[in-house]
């Protein structure tokens, strides 16, 4: 039967997914993070992305890289949207790019975050990634489909 979006399970396609928009968040937040650590004279190093230090909420300037953190939802949510596009796969990917965030920052600090902020940030980032990418995923899901022979695609 050859139904409307017949999909199979590619493993090689969903792996590929995963590291592509993985890169693409890192890739958004260490662009964020060298623009602003220019823009006030800091040093950009890889503490800033996976140390838990950075995101204290008790600092300016911990609640200033908290703000990147949310940010940077928004290019995690137009990676999902372009590479993935499909609504019912935003929220697996929004979780599976903090799930392996939170590896790396255990590898990184050498034991798990044991600050609350870290896992607040994280978790606010995952509803924010996961609206937009559902948002932009279901608006361009939902386009009309051209029914006549001279649509102008």
């Amino acid at each position: 039967m050859s139904g409307f979006r017949n999909q199979r399970w590619d493993p090689w396609l969903i792996i590929s997914q995963i590291i592509a928009v993985q890169t693409l968040y890192y890739l958004g937040l260490g662009f964020l993070i060298f623009f602003i650590t220019f823009a006030i004279n800091q040093v950009p190093t890889l503490d800033y992305i996976f140390s838990y230090d950075t995101l204290q909420l008790s600092s300016w300037n911990g609640r200033f890289f908290c703000t990147i953190f949310l940010l940077n939802a928004l290019t995690g949510a137009l990676a999902i949207f372009y590479l993935v596009g499909r609504y019912k796969q935003c929220l697996d990917f929004s979780i599976t790019i903090h799930f392996y965030h939170f590896i790396a920052c255990c590898i990184y600090n050498y034991h798990y975050p044991n600050m609350f902020s870290w896992y607040v940030i994280q978790f606010l980032s995952i509803i924010i990634m996961t609206i937009l990418s559902e948002r932009f995923s279901k608006k361009y899901e939902l386009q009309n489909i051209p029914l006549t022979s001279r649509a102008d695609l």
